[in-house]
Formats: C-alpha cells, sequence, structure tokens
C-alpha cells in the first residue's frame, strides 16, 4: 500500500464520512421515537426526514468515491506486483525453469496475483471502513448506556478467538488449494503442448480421466475452504445472540423501570445492531487476508529465488572477440536440490582452446555432456570448476548482456513467437529497417517461402510457429540468428529432424551463418562434420579425442567406432530398401 499512500489517504476520509453516517442513522432513532412519535414535536417532523436524506446522500457519495479509489489501488498494486513477479522470473536462471512445471509458474502469476487483488482492493476497503464504522458504534452505544454496551461487548473475545482459529485453518487449506489450482494449470500446459502425441496415440479418453482426477483434487480443496469461510458467520450471529437476549432482558427492564427511554433504547438497539454488522464483516476480511497470505508465501517464495548465474558487481563490457575461447579445466555438476546427494559432474576438466573463425564439432554418445558444455557459453549455467576464457578474460567478469549480445543459438526444437514472419526475424531489434531483415532471410534461403505466404513477411507463424514446415521454422531461426550476426554461434542438432530436402536449404544457410564466425556444432550424424576445422569426442562428461576426420580415423578409438556404426547403419537401411523394391 505504500507506493499509493496519497490515494489511500483519500479513500480513508471518504470512508470516515461512510462510518460516520453509520453512527448518524443509529442516533437519529432516537429523536425519531421520542420526538416525533412520543412527544408529536412538528419542528423535528419537518428537520429529520431532511436530515435522513442529507445522511445517506453524503453516506452514497462517500461510499463511491472510497470504493472506488480503492479497486484503482488494487489494480495498481496487483499491476505492480504481477510486473515485479514477470520481471524477477525473466532474471532467474535455466535451473529455476528446468526445476519447475510452466503451468505452475504460471499460476504464481495469474491466480496467485488475483487472490491478493481481491485482498487489497476488496479486503482493506472492508477493514478499514468497517473498523471506523465498527468505532463510531461503540462511541454511539456507550454514549447511551456504558452498562448496556459492557454487556453487549463482552462476547467479542470469544468472537475473537474464534475468528483467530478458523482463520489460520484456513491459511493452510488455502495454500492447498492454490496448489492444486497450480498442479491444474501445469497439466492444461502439458497437455495442450502435447495435444499431437495425445491425438496420435489415442489417449484423449485417459487425458481427461487424468484431468478429471486433478479437477477433482482442486474442488475438493475449494470445497474445503468454502466450508470454513462459510461457518464463519453461522458461528459469530449465534454467539452474538447471546449478547443480543441479555440486551433485550436488561434493557426491557430498564424501560420499565423508567431508566431509560424508549428511543433512547431501541437507538442502542440499533447501533448494537449494526455494531455487530461489521464484526461479521471482519471476520470475512480476517478470512480473505489469510487466504491471501497464503497466496503472498506462494509469489515471494519465487521472489526471493536468486539467480544462480549472477553479474559480478564490477562487471565489464565484453570487447568484441578477436583471439579465441578458451575452457580451462571445465567442470559443472547439475543443482539437484539435495545438499546429501549433489550428484555426478556431468563435465569434468575439460581443456579447450578454440580459435577465432574455426568450426568446432562436438559428438559422442548420448550423455556425454555436449549440449552441457555449449549452455555454459552464453552463461545460462556457470562452471562449478575451471573457467571459460574470452581472449583471456573470464565471462564471469563481464557483462552477461555484452557476452550474450556476441552469442547466437540455433537448436534442433525451434521456437517461434505468436506473431509475424519479420518480428521473429528481427527479434530483439524491432526498430531493424526491412532491407536488412529481408538480407538475413535471403542468407536463410527463407525468402522465397516468405513472399509466398499470404501476407508476406506480416503473416502471423502461429503458436511455436506450427503454421510452418520443420524447414522453414528452421530456416527462419537462422535467419534470426544472421540478423543478429554473432561472432560465437552454436548449433545444437539444427538439422537432424530434417527431411533430406530440407536438410539440403538449412545446410546452405547454415554454411552463410558461420561463415566468419566461431562456431560449436553439436551432431550425432558424423556426416555433417566431416569437414570441422576440429572433431571435439565426448564420453562421460570428459573430452575423448579431438583432431580432424582423418586423424581421428587413424586413432582407431571411440570417434572410429562411432563412424564406423553409422555408416553400417545407413548402408544396412540402403540395402534393406533395395531389397524391398526388388522383391517379387
Amino acid at each position: 500500500m505504500k507506493p499509493y499512500w496519497r490515494r489511500f489517504a483519500v479513500a480513508s476520509f471518504f470512508m470516515l464520512i461512510v462510518s460516520i453516517t453509520s453512527g448518524a442513522t443509529a442516533m437519529i432513532i432516537q429523536p425519531v421515537l421520542d420526538d416525533i412519535f412520543l412527544n408529536k414535536d412538528e419542528t423535528m417532523l419537518a428537520l429529520l426526514p431532511v436530515a435522513v436524506v442529507l445522511i445517506y446522500l453524503a453516506r452514497g457519495v462517500g461510499r463511491y468515491l472510497a470504493s472506488s479509489q480503492m479497486q484503482v489501488i488494487g489494480q495498481l498494486a496487483i499491476r505492480d506486483i504481477r510486473n515485479g513477479l514477470f520481471s524477477h522470473i525473466q532474471s532467474l536462471s535455466l535451473d529455476f525453469f528446468s526445476k519447475r512445471k510452466t503451468g505452475q509458474i504460471i499460476s504464481r502469476i495469474t491466480n496467485d496475483v488475483y487472490v491478493i487483488q481481491d485482498s487489497v482492493s476488496i479486503v482493506v476497503y472492508d477493514m478499514v471502513r468497517e473498523t471506523m464504522t465498527m468505532l463510531v458504534l461503540l462511541g454511539v452505544v456507550y454514549y447511551h448506556n456504558w452498562r448496556l454496551a459492557t454487556v453487549a461487548l463482552i462476547i467479542i473475545p470469544f468472537s475473537g478467538l474464534l475468528i483467530d482459529r478458523l482463520g489460520k485453518r484456513l491459511r493452510v487449506v488455502s495454500r492447498e488449494t492454490q496448489e492444486a489450482m497450480a498442479d491444474l494449470n501445469a497439466m492444461l500446459v502439458e497437455t495442450f503442448t502435447g495435444i499431437r502425441v495425445v491425438q496420435a496415440f489415442g489417449m484423449e479418453s485417459y487425458e481427461v480421466e487424468k484431468f478429471d482426477r486433478v479437477n477433482h483434487t482442486y474442488f475438493d480443496k475449494m470445497r474445503r475452504t468454502i466450508k470454513i469461510n462459510e461457518l464463519t458467520s453461522p458461528l459469530l450471529e449465534f454467539i452474538g445472540a447471546f449478547g443480543i437476549a441479555a440486551i433485550i432482558w436488561y434493557g426491557g427492564t430498564m424501560v420499565m423501570e423508567g431508566k431509560t427511554t424508549v428511543g433512547a433504547f431501541f437507538s442502542f438497539i440499533m447501533a448494537l445492531f449494526m455494531l455487530y454488522a461489521p464484526v461479521a464483516k471482519l471476520s470475512r476480511v480476517y478470512n480473505k487476508i489469510q487466504q491471501a497470505l497464503a497466496a503472498a508465501a506462494r509469489i515471494f517464495e519465487i521472489m526471493d529465488i536468486q539467480p544462480t548465474v549472477r553479474q559480478a558487481p564490477n562487471a565489464r563490457l565484453l570487447p568484441q572477440l578477436t583471439q579465441g575461447i578458451e575452457f580451462k579445466n571445465v567442470s559443472f555438476r547439475y543443482d539437484t536440490d539435495d545438499e546429501t546427494s549433489p550428484g555426478a559432474n556431468a563435465l569434468n576438466n575439460i581443456n579447450l582452446h578454440v580459435e577465432k573463425g574455426m568450426v568446432y564439432a562436438l559428438v559422442g554418445p548420448s550423455g556425454a555432456g555436449k549440449t552441457t558444455l555449449v549452455n555454459l557459453i552464453p552463461r545460462f549455467f556457470d562452471v562449478t570448476g575451471g573457467a571459460i576464457l574470452f581472449d583471456g578474460q573470464d565471462i564471469r567478469d563481464v557483462t552477461v548482456a555484452s557476452l550474450r549480445e556476441q552469442t547466437g543459438i540455433v537448436t534442433q526444437d525451434v521456437f517461434l513467437f505468436n506473431d509475424t514472419i519479420r518480428n521473429n526475424i528481427a527479434y530483439g531489434q524491432a526498430d531493424a529497417p526491412q532491407e536488412a531483415v529481408e538480407t538475413a532471410a535471403r542468407a536463410a534461403y527463407a525468402h522465397d517461402f516468405i513472399i509466398k505466404a499470404p501476407n508476406g513477411y506480416d503473416t502471423i507463424v502461429g503458436e511455436r510457429g506450427h503454421k510452418l514446415s520443420g524447414g522453414e521454422r528452421q530456416r527462419l531461426s537462422i535467419a534470426r540468428a544472421i540478423m543478429k550476426n554473432p561472432a560465437v554461434l552454436i548449433l545444437d542438432e539444427a538439422t537432424s529432424a530434417l527431411d533430406t530436402e530440407s536438410e539440403l536449404m538449412v545446410q546452405k544457410a547454415l554454411e552463410n551463418l558461420m561463415s566468419h564466425r566461431t562456431t560449436f556444432v553439436i551432431a550425432h550424424r558424423l556426416s555433417t562434420v566431416l569437414n570441422a576445422d576440429r572433431i571435439v569426442v565426448m564420453d562421460g562428461g570428459e573430452v575423448a579425442e579431438q583432431g580432424r576426420h582423418q586423424e581421428l580415423i587413424d586413432q582407431d578409438g571411440l570417434y572410429k567406432k562411432l563412424f564406423e556404426l553409422q555408416f553400417r547403419t545407413a548402408m544396412d537401411t540402403i540395402n534393406a530398401n533395395q531389397r524391398n523394391h526388388t522383391a517379387p
């Protein structure tokens, strides 16, 4: 609330007006009964109706202005919380996303923030207004008769104990409910993302049943929340009935004995009934606050997470690469979130020197550490041992932005935004001229299919680029990399998922992209890296061999075994196809 204290002060002023009108409504009962109905006072008969209209006019204006201000404050607060949360998540390292489901993260930004929105815009309004109203009405009842007031209010401590107990239980259940909603969101994201696989395997019914189970879990948690919420008011009303019963008996006795007037007694009763209303409403406010606290705890769990990749306080800009990149005794271990079992190293004591403009191919069996190694270059993760040096400078001593500005990545799993072709190519350079975008597209052999699209460069590619073929998506990602013009290029299985024709086009585009750049190529098909300046063979997180193709063949080691295995597999496939074609 602190950033919006001026708005809040204005809202509080009008809430005070609303509270005062509540007290005035209770106070006016006495002159209505005593002066008009009992004493037949014509002056009061003329004045009191006008007073009632003015009271409710002030009440209506005050309520509108206070409520609208608080609603705006609530929306401002939620806007800032959501922006802050999203901005913080953007700053977190990749290991944060690898440990959490996308739907659960989305739930923190949407559902949990929405729960807090309710507390800021409505609960704070009700809490302040009802507290003011309660204090004004307390003044009224004590003004009329302090003895009756004390008898009536003796039940409030018991009500407070009940509210506190139910509220704490509600916070626990509310957190469970929000976690169940996060699981629901996670399942939706997973199912919709993998809908092709679901339909291809005919698993629609299975997914529906799984969703029904998760949805029922959320329903069950929500039902418990409703029960606790709805139990509060009836219990408070029942407890309040004892106070009202005592007042009717004690106050009625005082009227009969002439110790107070009928008007004063009814004014007191009116104020008392009005006093119980804000008490009951404050109990609901307390319950809402407990739900908001549960949501806030989940939000600030995320806000309190610090990125594992941090920029040094005195980080410098990274100059343009002029000599090369060195991996110096590099080791890396993934964080398992288990201090007692940290896990084995994914990389062990890697030493490589990559000269500027050279093409280094990383090959080896799955799980050898190839992708892990290249992910360390743009600091998606930080080394746990050793250092990576650009022109002799540790990349941890330079700004992350300047490091990643010199790094371009093209992967097998291409990600395109649900935006125009132009904006996908010029991602990060929104003000780039159209000529530069088209030049990049031509270099990626993408211009021809782009101009044939319905709206050319303004064609929307669909979510993850589903309106395009695999080869077209890959060429757009290459055009995006060309547009960035990085000094260091990482190609992670960039052609492995393509058919032969698409692969030829993409390979031509890659040749343009790789020209005069320091390039790391990860490839399982060894035929694609035969002409690399150096082939690094990795096995078990270590460098097993390195050299040019023929040198590695002559060494008669792991590379030769992998190459012969792939060659033999390819020949077996060709022979099998020939037999199938010549079979009678």
